[in-house]
C-alpha cells in the first residue's frame, strides 16, 4: 500500500501493531489520539470518517510524532493535550504533565477548604494551572493567585484559564515560591501546591518518559524535601485562621512533611492514593 493509498483506518491497522511491539501499553488508544492531534479532529471523528484517504502530507506529520513517541516523548506533549478531572488541558514541554494523584489533591482541597467565607487561595508552582484552574471552577467565588518561576509555563496556564473562563479569578504571577504575594493584601485560606519531590539522586533512574519534563518541576534537592521546609514556613505566615496548606508529596516522604506541617503550628492530615500510598498532606491553622 503507498502513501498515497492510507486511510484513517489502514494506518491506524499498521499503527497499532508497531506501537506494541515498541513496548507501549495503550498501543490503540495512542495510535488514535496522535492521528486526532495531527488531523486536529476529536477521537470520535476518526471512526466516522474511517475510509476517508489521508493526504501525503498528513500521513508525514503522522510518521513523525509516531517516531517521537517510540523515542520516548511523552504522548500529552505530542498531543497537546492532557485530561485532568472533567477538562481538558492544553500541555507543552514547558510544564508537568498533570496526573491523577494530583486530581485527588484537588479534590482533597474541596472537600477540606473553610466554609462560611469567600475564599482567596494560591497555587505555587502552578505549572499549566491545573489546580488553580480547577479549584476556581470548583469553588464558586473564590479568588487565586497562580504563581510559577517559568515564563513559558505561566503562558501556559495563563492560555488554559481564558479557556476554561476563569482567568477573571487568577492572578499569575512569576517568582520563587510565595515572594510574589509581598504586596498582597490580607491573608490566604488555601495555599495548594504540588512541588518538586524527587531527591536529585534519583532524577537518573526516572522512566525516559519522566526525563523528558521539566527538571525544575521535578528536582526536590538531595532528599526531595527542598521545597517543603520553603514553602511550609513561608505559607504558614500567610494562612488564616481555619485556613489550609495542602501538598502533594513522594510515597515515603508522609512523617518527614507532618513533622513540617506541625514545626509550623499547623494541624496535619494525610492522605493516601488509590494504590494506599502515601501521597497527600493538608494541614489546617487552629481557628482562633
Amino acid at each position: 500500500m503507498s502513501i498515497n493509498d492510507l486511510t484513517i483506518g489502514s494506518i491506524i491497522a499498521k499503527t497499532v501493531p508497531f506501537l506494541k511491539e515498541k513496548g507501549l501499553p495503550n498501543p490503540r488508544l495512542e495510535a488514535d489520539l496522535l492521528l486526532a492531534a495531527v488531523l486536529n479532529f476529536p477521537r470520535v471523528k476518526l471512526y466516522s470518517e474511517w475510509d476517508r484517504p489521508l493526504e501525503p502530507a498528513e500521513v508525514q506529520r503522522y510518521r513523525e510524532v509516531i517516531l517521537k513517541r517510540v523515542q520516548g516523548l511523552p504522548l500529552a506533549y505530542l498531543t497537546g493535550k492532557k485530561s485532568f478531572l472533567s477538562w481538558e488541558f492544553d500541555v507543552t514541554p514547558a510544564v508537568l504533565i498533570p496526573r491523577p494523584e494530583t486530581e485527588m489533591l484537588v479534590e482533597a482541597v474541596v472537600a477540606a477548604a473553610p466554609t462560611g467565607r469567600t475564599l482567596k487561595g494560591v497555587d505555587v508552582g502552578t505549572g499549566s494551572g491545573v489546580i488553580a484552574i480547577s479549584l476556581a471552577k470548583l469553588i464558586p467565588g473564590s479568588s487565586w493567585y497562580a504563581i510559577d518561576i517559568s515564563p513559558e509555563a505561566l503562558a501556559v496556564a495563563e492560555s488554559n484559564a481564558v479557556r476554561m473562563e476563569v482567568n477573571d479569578r487568577i492572578r499569575f504571577l512569576r517568582g520563587d515560591l510565595l515572594e510574589p504575594l509581598s504586596d498582597a493584601e490580607g491573608l490566604f485560606d488555601l495555599v495548594v501546591s504540588n512541588p518538586p519531590y524527587i531527591p536529585s539522586a534519583q532524577l537518573a533512574g526516572l522512566q525516559a518518559e519522566v526525563r523528558r519534563e521539566p527538571a525544575l518541576a521535578l528536582d526536590g534537592g538531595p532528599d526531595g524535601l527542598d521545597f517543603y521546609r520553603r514553602l511550609i514556613p513561608q505559607a504558614a505566615e500567610l494562612l488564616a485562621a481555619d485556613g489550609i496548606i495542602a501538598v502533594e508529596h513522594g510515597f515515603d516522604q508522609r512523617i518527614p512533611v507532618e513533622n513540617l506541617f506541625e514545626e509550623a503550628g499547623l494541624i496535619p492530615q494525610a492522605f493516601t492514593d488509590l494504590a494506599g500510598l502515601d501521597r497527600i498532606i493538608i494541614g489546617r491553622r487552629p481557628g482562633v
